[in-house]
């Protein structure tokens, strides 16, 4: 008796533990991702939204005059100025923690739809929310996923079932969720996920004869006139499209297969080991082979999809039986998570992690006339100041921009096949801000008509000046 009312108690320590550990962690995390490179252009891009009461047609940001924009995230953007705007970076810390909780909620809800035992469903979701925690910031692809899952969630628990008043509830809500949601709100490309599964329910055999679901067809009708209620109108939906071949030139890591030696490839071993366990003991079905096969293929090709290897993880893990211990042990794991968490927090610094001094090295901005590239455009938005180029290289396609020569003008700055001084006189740049260790700053610092001010490890940036 003595011994069960023992590992009760252990029990319930651990419990007590791991919460306050997962609160440790989200602080922790929050504080490190916080205010993310990112954040900056999402402040201002919302300051101008609140202060005109419009959307911007072109990209006032620059400092070449005059380029169409689009501006897709855009709730997104005015949610994080008015976080700024109550409590400058401290308010864009506590609105990381409220993205942070508010995906492992929509974790926790999916897997605890996909796998009946309480105790794997919440391992899951709480491992697979450390996996995803470098997007626990306040750009929008946190949000993305949490919206993804709750769309899985409700077509798992509304759509799926025969009661046609229940279907046309879900078909409703779909509407009303892909107003908020699928444009005005976070990225498009990765909503269209739970869309492509709903086409899967279009199609029904039966008796031998293919019959489709009119309530499907309703449901996607739905979601995507939903999609379409938004000051940008149909380009919201098209903005991938807009946006396709701009991103892989300049060698973005979301973009590119995850490393060999990362955890991303370790989660795809496993996700690839659980269907393989389950192909042996025959209790896999055809839509969790799809949904592992179709998600560790995504994730294979760009990182940025790895955060769908939850999706399987979840659909899978029911073919295996865990033992209380393992249970037990994967939550004093996560406690000493926690733990090493309190490390990262002594050793932050929150001067280097908002970067002031850098943007503060430079004049008022009516004397700058300044040079950015793909990492460093981003830090001086917020300041007010112009910018020739930033880390969007989305927004400046041609489908976008109408100017197919200013990105590759943009490119060719970065790569260094140019002719520097020719370009910069064309801009009359004063001031230069380039990724340490890239060509043009190999030029300013071999050149004798420019200073180095400022240099900046955590960012890698170096800041230059013209000398008159």
């Amino acid at each position: 008796m003595d011994r069960i009312k023992k590992a009760e108690t252990k029990d319930i320590l651990s419990k007590v533990l791991l919460a306050a550990a997962l609160g440790i962690y989200t602080f922790a995390q929050a504080l490190l991702h916080n205010p993310d490179p990112d954040s900056y252009f999402l402040i201002d891009l919302g300051r101008y939204i609140v202060s005109n009461r419009q959307l911007p047609q072109t990209a006032y940001w620059l400092v070449k005059p005059g380029v169409p924009t689009i501006v897709q995230q855009w709730l997104c953007d005015v949610i994080n100025y008015m976080a700024y705007s109550m409590g400058g970076f401290t308010g864009t810390f506590v609105l990381g923690i409220v993205f942070n909780l508010i995906l492992l909620a929509a974790l926790l809800l999916y897997c605890n739809q996909e796998i009946k035992n309480r105790d794997v469903a919440i391992n899951t979701s709480v491992f697979c929310w450390i996996v995803m925690s470098q997007f626990i910031s306040t750009r929008p692809y946190a949000l993305t996923i949490a919206a993804s899952l709750l769309e899985l969630v409700l077509i798992r628990r509304f759509f799926c079932k025969d009661d046609h008043k229940v279907r046309d509830y879900f078909t409703f809500y779909l509407g009303i969720f892909s107003v908020f949601v699928f444009q005005a709100n976070w990225q498009a490309s990765n909503l269209f996920y739970p869309f492509l599964w709903l086409f899967c329910f279009i199609p029904e055999i039966k008796e031998r004869r293919l019959k489709v679901r009119l309530h499907a067809c309703t449901a996607v009708a739905a979601g995507v006139a939903g999609s379409l209620v938004s000051p940008i109108g149909i380009k919201g939906p098209l903005y991938l499209y807009y946006s396709l071949g701009t991103l892989g030139d300049f060698h973005n890591i979301e973009i590119e297969h995850p490393d060999l030696l990362s955890v991303y490839t370790v989660l795809i071993i496993a996700v690839a080991a659980l269907m393989i366990w389950a192909g042996l003991k025959r209790t896999l079905t055809t839509e969790q082979f799809f949904l592992a096969a179709g998600s560790i293929l995504m994730s294979c090709v760009y990182m940025r999809c790895c955060w769908t290897l939850a999706l399987p993880l979840a659909a899978l893990l029911p073919n295996i039986r865990f033992e209380q211990r393992a249970h037990r042990i994967m939550r004093w794991g996560y406690i000493a998570a926690g733990t090493l968490c309190i490390l990262q927090i002594l050793n932050y610094n929150p001067v280097a992690a908002a970067d002031t001094a850098m943007v503060q090295t430079l004049p008022p901005t009516g004397s700058v006339v300044l040079y950015t590239d793909f990492n460093s455009g981003t830090y001086f938005l917020i300041e007010g100041y112009k910018v020739y180029y930033d880390a969007r290289p989305e927004l400046y396609s041609p489908r976008i921009a109408k100017d197919k020569a200013f990105i590759e003008e943009a490119f060719n700055a970065w790569t260094g096949n140019i002719d520097y001084g020719k370009f910069i006189s064309s801009y009359g740049f004063n001031w230069f801000a380039p990724t340490a260790g890239s060509a043009m700053d190999s030029y300013l610092a071999d050149s004798s008509g420019y200073e180095l001010v400022y240099t900046n490890s955590e960012s890698s940036i170096n800041i230059y000046r013209a000398i008159s």
